[in-house]
């Protein structure tokens, strides 16, 4: 077999350019620092590429979930503390008017004061986390109680006055319904209190005709020490209630720290995957470029760079 000029020409380029692609490739994984830089070149990498990247997605969706959910029970238990801190204030002031030596005058004072209170648990009950009232179950759009109501209701001397008037919809809250976050596959928490437990009936009527006591001057101190059974009972309700959602923020925690765990896993398992190890690497390169420039270097010899060169 004659080879040829063009035979050697030939082929020596056709392997200079797979040491040029050689070279490419090897470039593109030290600049991306990713192993791979299309599905064609290493189809399961990328299959398992696209899963783990999946995981990490589905597990960073659940941690800002899991965000959402505390900053929703943070709140609930700082406006619940507000509210029990306004009913300790209105059984202090219950006690106070319990003293037979206190005159109408004095009570009336008093019951001035435990009207804002109960104006101001009002409010509570609207608190918002962002756009979204929290304790108006799932009708997170409107709020939970009409002031203007609570404050008509206040004033009403009526003992047979309906307490459903104060709310939205004129109608008590029951079963309103309950918000719940996933924070992680297959678990939900609900974050939200039920209106029904935390500012039902109960409490604004206890208050009111407590309230409308206080302008009554025939009640005696028996009758207001009667009251702070009633009290005590609010009281340890709002208890009741901010336990349990202690116990819920707790496995919130709970599940964050173990999130947390598993996003390091599930990266680092991804990194194995795709990343490169850049020293091995850069050996690779340093090697293709030996071998590349040796190419050169026979290519140039053997290649004849005159036409009196070839005659010869």
């Amino acid at each position: 077999m004659r080879v040829t000029q063009t035979m050697l020409t030939q082929t020596n380029l056709k392997h200079l350019s797979s040491s040029y692609n050689t070279l490419a490739r090897v470039q593109e994984q030290l600049i991306s620092g990713k192993r791979i830089q299309k599905a064609s070149e290493d189809p399961v990498v990328a299959m398992q590429g696209i899963r783990y990247r999946t995981e990490v997605r589905e597990v960073d969706q659940f941690r800002r979930n899991v965000s959402e959910a505390t900053s929703w029970m943070d709140l609930t238990d700082s406006t619940l503390n507000e509210v029990t801190e306004a009913v300790k204030r209105i059984r202090e002031l219950t006690t106070q008017a319990a003293n037979d030596t206190y005159e109408s005058s004095q009570r009336q004072i008093i019951k001035s004061e435990i009207d804002q209170l109960v104006e101001h648990i009002g409010s509570l009950a609207n608190s918002k986390a962002g756009e979204k009232y929290i304790y108006n179950g799932t009708m997170t759009d409107a709020p939970l109680i009409d002031i203007e109501s609570l404050k008509a209701y206040l004033a009403s001397t009526d003992p047979a006055a309906p307490v459903a008037n104060i709310y939205e919809g004129g109608t008590v809250p029951a079963g309103s319904g309950e918000i719940k976050f996933e924070v992680s596959k297959g678990i939900t928490v609900q974050v939200n209190m039920q209106p029904e437990t935390v500012f039902g009936e109960e409490l604004f009527k206890g208050l009111r005709d407590l309230s409308l006591a206080l302008q009554d001057s025939t009640k005696t101190g028996k009758d207001f020490s009667t009251m702070l059974g009633v009290l005590d009972t609010l009281g340890q309700s709002l208890i009741t209630e901010r336990a349990e959602l202690g116990a819920r923020a707790n496995r919130l925690e709970l599940v964050d720290n173990r999130l947390q765990d598993h996003e390091i896993i599930a990266k680092t398992i991804m990194s194995n995957n795709e990343d490169i190890d850049i020293e091995k690497v850069i050996m690779e390169l340093k090697s293709h470029e030996t071998v590349h420039r040796a190419a050169l270097s026979a290519g140039a010899r053997i290649i004849q760079p005159t036409l009196l060169d070839f005659l010869r």
